[in-house]
């Protein structure tokens, strides 16, 4: 294999083991959403909502750091600048140190306000406080993992994040249990509806800053027993001058901030979402239903279509630091061949998990959640927004191809521009044509189509970029199309000879799985060197020949 297959072999490998733990963290998070939402009932509506305030501060004081610091360190490194990098981590601290703090405080002392005005929904107050402390630990959180990226090592993030979040789920549920029962307590003594749902909602977030402390706490050991590895690193680097802290906190900061606006724009959408269709059931008298729909929602279908995302998240977290280092050394080629692959690989995720989601709506959603209210919604907004999967997946990878080309401006510039396409394409849907919550799945949709546009139009006119057509989207398509006949097939038969509808979607999508990769080979979508950078892709090969997929 020659270096430019190893080195596009290495980082395809990296961010596979981190979309193999991403993947493994959503699967986490939707087997406790299951007891979750069967416990919470409708105040898993309030949770959500208390959610997505605490995801738009989180995004604005940590999501671009990893990002950023990865970026930065995977600059100086090479240029074997060792101790730059290591001042880039120490700034990170105090950087996370500030802003962490301070959003914190803003979130914990403005709940009221982001509850009761931004939400319409005085319920998730309670909520909002508890999720306060995460902003802290996760800025740090973020600082180490985005050193171990710059590095090349995406294994301490990638374990990281499996700890935090299983800590997450335990916690979650059990403070869930026990405050939810406690709110109808205070319920039946003050003769009230609304604490058992604003209690058991705060009790579903506990385990999200337990998680964050455990998963600091890992990364701060880890880095520990990397020490020794640095001092001799340090050794190596003859560089005469040093960066300045206050030079470098200049930089993460003019770095981070597109990082924060574009991340930002995402979520805000989100927040938008959850204010603008509260205000919508107000007008169209329909306030007893809003926390039930947007149960549905938010709690349901958002859920299962951000699952398959993780792919593109991780691959994504690969791609900028490998993206910089190429770019940084004029070696513009090798650049585009990075963001080409990994539009692909994302693509051969992506396209297959609308298909699925779309195909078994129905029996996924009644599989994942035992209580059949809003089980039929939640299956019919899955149908409608499937697509979401692949444009979300897409315009994720693009995003980081922008930003490690250094263009971090753009995605932030493009995410406003849909953004303002989203609202007025929601505000039509709603008041104009009174879709409901559907509408705002349809705005989701244009969101994701204007920001694909918009990144597609960028790296054609930044680097020349033409996707290969085919191999990228029709094959897959065509493999996906066989899967979900395949899928729907199984799923009907089992159905119909057993009524279980847990036999029969568990064996849909295990088939669904070998038919997809079977399709893969036959179609020569993927083949022998696709494998090899993949984890484990010389086995894949010679299995694939023994069965004659291969030739």
């Amino acid at each position: 294999m020659t270096d430019q297959r190893k080195k596009t072999s290495n980082f395809l490998i990296q961010g596979s083991i981190l979309a193999a733990a991403s993947v493994i963290v959503r699967l986490i998070g939707i087997i406790y959403r299951v007891p979750l939402t069967n416990i919470l009932g409708d105040a898993i509506g309030v949770y959500s909502a208390a959610y997505s305030i605490y995801s738009i501060i989180w995004l604005i004081a940590s999501f671009g750091i990893p990002t950023t610091v990865s970026k930065m360190v995977a600059a100086r490194r090479g240029l074997k600048r060792y101790r730059d990098a290591n001042r880039v981590y120490k700034t990170g601290l105090i950087f996370a140190l500030v802003v962490g703090g301070a959003a914190s405080l803003i979130m914990f002392f403005g709940a009221p306000f982001f509850a009761g005005t931004v939400l319409n929904m005085e319920e998730a107050e309670i909520a909002i406080r508890f999720l306060s402390p995460t902003i802290f630990f996760s800025a740090f959180l973020g600082v180490y993992r985005g050193y171990f990226q710059g590095l090349g090592t995406m294994v301490p993030t990638a374990i990281s994040q499996i700890i935090e979040q299983i800590v997450n789920a335990v916690a979650s549920v059990a403070a869930a249990y026990l405050m939810y029962d406690y709110g109808k307590t205070v319920d039946r003594t003050l003769n009230t509806s609304v604490w058992a749902n604003a209690y058991g909602a705060a009790g579903g977030t506990v385990g999200t800053w337990m998680g964050a402390l455990v998963g600091l706490l890992f990364c701060v050991m880890v880095y520990s027993m990397y020490r020794r590895v640095l001092a001799r690193q340090f050794r190596k680097d003859k560089a005469s001058v040093r960066e300045g802290y206050p030079q470098l906190l200049m930089i993460l900061g003019a770095t981070i901030l597109p990082v924060i606006f574009n991340s930002a724009v995402y979520n805000i959408s989100s927040v938008l979402d959850n204010s603008i269709f509260g205000h919508y059931t107000s007008f169209a008298g329909l306030e007893d239903q809003y926390i039930s729909l947007w149960a549905s929602y938010e709690g349901k279908y958002h859920l299962l279509t951000h699952v398959p995302l993780a792919f593109a998240t991780a691959l994504a977290s690969s791609i900028v630091p490998a993206i910089t280092t190429a770019f940084s050394a004029g070696l513009r080629t090798q650049a585009v061949d990075r963001i080409k692959t990994s539009i692909r690989f994302t693509m051969l995720a992506a396209i297959p998990s609308c298909i699925g989601l779309g195909v078994l709506a129905g029996p996924i959603v009644n599989l994942l959640f035992s209580s059949s209210e809003g089980n039929e919604l939640a299956a019919s907004l899955l149908r409608m927004g499937c697509i979401t999967v692949i444009l979300y997946s897409f315009n994720t990878v693009t995003n980081a191809a922008l930003q490690g080309i250094n263009h971090m401006k753009t995605p932030a510039k493009n995410a406003a521009i849909a953004l303002a396409g989203h609202v007025l394409v929601m505000a039509v849907c709603l008041w104009g044509l009174n879709l409901s919550v559907y509408g705002v799945v349809i705005a989701d949709i244009v969101f994701g189509l204007l920001m694909n546009i918009l990144n597609m139009l960028s790296l054609s006119r930044y680097m020349r970029l033409r996707i290969d057509i085919p191999k990228t989207f029709l094959l897959p398509a065509l493999a996906s199309a066989i899967m979900g006949g395949a899928a729907w097939g199984v799923y009907t038969l089992l159905y119909n000879a057993s009524k279980s509808n847990a036999v029969s979607t568990v064996a849909a999508i295990a088939v669904a799985v070998i038919v997809y990769a079977a399709a893969l080979l036959l179609t020569r979508c993927v083949d022998e060197v696709d494998l090899y950078h993949m984890p484990l892709g010389r086995t894949m090969a010679s299995v694939a020949k023994k069965l004659h997929l291969l030739k």
